[in-house]
């Protein structure tokens, strides 16, 4: 099978929040297959012209022409041949995560059988966890409860919330809350990198007396004394794994005790296998790993095949906001809010990812 094309796709799709972009790599064969993989910069792709610049001029040159036997030696090849100039972290992981999940999807459709069969499938479905984007700070408890309304009702018991610039008042808030959902319903919250090492020790008390699992990324993730300094003093458990785009950097703060839950995400780690090693490094250290998801619908069927695959991750976040893309981009409801039974998703065993964006839909969405 030999690598005849690959596009990049920077894409503008509407979510229920408003317009989000994406980026979409597609990969072409000689034997007629088309494989699909996407990256993620933590809320869709910001700047979706960057990825797509380093797969067209870094990426694609190497990649053309070559036989596709296996993903492994191909993408560490564009990671060595790129690190010098582009580094290893950052868009350059992000952008060649895509290209490996796309390599894999090719894989599984050539060998008939899901990227998950291939990689060892332990599960046939996973929790979510419902993931709300409007800050905490910004609207009372009762604006909450309605946005998550949709997946509790599909058996969810598991929430996340966010921080925004009135740290306090979010707690405030998420208090109201609690006694809203009462006891039954996990709730972790996302600081997004926002608060100080003070903010943090105030805001971890109040927030385990209310039960919270884990915070998320309190500090800037690169500041490793200071989130080490953050977990050490903290009474809740702290998170991160959307700015650690390696096994190496996972391995790193977890032997510096900088958390006790882990969060890889193919879209943004390196691709389907970088993401399998984290999530395998989390019992070693008596941590808990759980997948990040913040992409398209590519995105979701690469993070699925993952959770299929990764016996020690027990969740998968579903942002509420993404059910519209996600509807859209395959033209049913299979992914949608509706396809979570009893606070589970299905994983799918189809060939590949296991699903077919529409290349319609792809169209229309292009930037210019």
């Amino acid at each position: 099978m030999k690598i005849t094309r690959v596009t990049p796709l920077p894409l503008r799709c509407r979510s229920a929040n408003g317009p989000m972009t994406f980026f979409v790599v597609r990969i072409e064969t000689d034997d007629g297959l088309v494989g699909h993989g996407e990256s993620c910069d933590c809320f869709g792709v910001s700047y979706p012209a960057v990825h797509a610049a380093v797969v067209r001029d870094a990426f694609a040159p190497r990649l053309v022409g070559r036989e596709l036997t296996a993903v492994a030696p191909l993408v560490d090849e564009l990671r060595r041949a790129t690190r010098r100039e582009l580094g290893e972290s950052w868009a350059s992981a992000q952008a060649r995560s895509a290209v490996e999940i796309a390599l894999w999807d090719l894989v599984g459709q050539q060998a008939g059988r899901s990227v998950s069969a291939i990689l060892g499938r332990v599960r046939d479905s996973i929790p979510v966890y419902a993931g709300s984007s409007p800050f905490l700070d910004d609207h009372d408890a009762a604006f909450h409860l309605e946005r998550l309304s949709p997946m509790l009702e599909r058996g969810v018991r598991h929430v996340k919330l966010r921080t925004g610039p009135a740290p306090d008042r979010a707690v405030d808030v998420l208090a109201d809350l609690r006694s809203l959902l009462g006891r039954d319903i996990e709730i972790m919250v996302d600081a997004s990198e926002s608060l100080d090492l003070p903010t943090t020790a105030r805001l971890t008390d109040r927030m385990a007396e209310l039960d919270v699992r884990w915070l998320e990324e309190p500090l800037l993730q690169s500041r490793h004394t200071a989130m080490a300094a953050a977990a050490s003093r903290s009474r809740v458990p702290i998170a991160a794994g959307e700015h650690l785009f390696s096994t190496e950097e996972a391995l790193a703060a977890l032997t510096a005790r900088e958390i006790s839950v882990v969060q890889p995400d193919p879209c943004i780690s390196g691709g389907i296998a970088e993401a399998l090693q984290i999530a395998g490094l989390a019992a070693g250290f008596g941590a808990r790993a759980v997948l990040h998801y913040h992409a398209g619908l590519v995105g979701l069927a690469a993070v699925l095949q993952v959770a299929a695959s990764a016996p020690g991750v027990d969740l998968l976040e579903y942002p509420v906001h993404l059910d519209t893309v996600l509807r859209t981009q395959s033209g049913g409801d299979e992914f949608g809010i509706s396809s979570v039974v009893d606070g589970r998703l299905a994983l799918p065993d189809r060939p590949g990812l296991g699903v077919s964006p529409l290349e319609d839909v792809l169209s229309e969405s292009l930037l210019a």
